[in-house]
């Protein structure tokens, strides 16, 4: 779960929250100053200002308003859900089927109010309040686009990166999609090593005319073989391939999820020991 994630199920809480309150109250009956239903005189006291249509309440935003407060709650949960779970690619359809749906019904709502004897007044004020909605249909459909992309297709090797950090989560997954890799008697010669700040900075510490560009990059994993055979041996050129099918699978799993990432053997320019004792691999181990 990342920022957007968060940001994103604290508003479906906000937009659940109005269709059991000020949009079922609306259903049921018009708005008044003396409503006392929860969120019903801010309501009130706000589109006196600047949405005085709403107040009117014509049939047809009535009907509109109903539905929303009934039928797109449920759609609301399960973005709620996909968010906390990182449900993205899962609930796909239903969430895209969802959106098309809430975006047709927005641009109606809006040409409607727009077009109509009393428009919004103070688009600032306006938008304000509306805004959110259509905010978070984009940030929806980006995501649920992320969740599926294809990973063959998506891995490049990348060499700029924002400051973002990866979601331990995404991690995770992409070790266990590694882990998968096929290997020969099934020797899994991977070792994994996530590094923190603390190993960051000794690997970026390992070639100072190298430390800027290493420095740029926000996370890193290195990865070692541990085989019994040697590199001239056929067992020991299966361990490494092995190796090999797990970085890339590695890889996959993380453009799955839009996360660009880049496969690097000498770059660094340090010595594979220095590489091996920075990061507490034990002998036998290679880079």
């Amino acid at each position: 779960m990342d920022a957007t994630d968060l940001f994103l199920a604290g508003l479906q809480l906000y937009f659940i929250t109005m269709n059991w309150t000020v949009e079922r109250s609306y259903c049921a009956a018009p708005i008044t100053e003396g409503s006392d239903c929860f969120l019903c005189p801010e309501t009130h006291e706000f589109c006196t200002a600047h949405n005085p249509l709403f107040l009117a309440r014509p049939e047809w935003l009535r009907l509109a308003t109903c539905f929303s407060a009934y039928a797109f709650c449920v759609g609301y949960l399960v973005i709620l859900w996909a968010a906390l779970t990182d449900g993205w690619a899962k609930l796909r359809a239903p969430i895209l089927l969802f959106i098309g749906a809430k975006m047709y019904a927005l641009i109606y709502y809006h040409t409607m109010e727009f077009t109509s004897e009393t428009p919004p007044l103070g688009l600032g004020a306006y938008f304000g309040v509306e805004g959110p909605y259509l905010l978070a249909g984009v940030l929806v459909i980006r995501k649920v686009m992320a969740g599926s992309l294809n990973p063959l297709k998506a891995r490049r090797s990348v060499v700029k990166y924002s400051s973002k950090r990866v979601p331990k989560a995404a991690t995770q997954r992409a070790l266990e999609a590694a882990i998968m890799a096929p290997n020969h008697f099934l020797s899994e010669p991977w070792r994994f090593y996530t590094c923190g700040p603390e190993t960051k900075a000794k690997l970026c510490g390992l070639n100072e005319d190298k430390r800027k560009a290493a420095e740029a990059v926000p996370e890193w994993l290195i990865v070692t073989l541990a085989s019994e055979h040697k590199l001239t041996e056929k067992l020991g050129l299966e361990d490494h391939a092995a190796c090999a099918c797990a970085i890339q699978n590695f890889m996959l799993s993380l453009a799955g999820e839009g996360i660009g990432s880049k496969w690097m053997t000498g770059a660094l320019g340090a010595a594979p020991e220095d590489v091996m004792a920075a990061v507490g691999a034990p002998a036998g181990e290679k880079l």
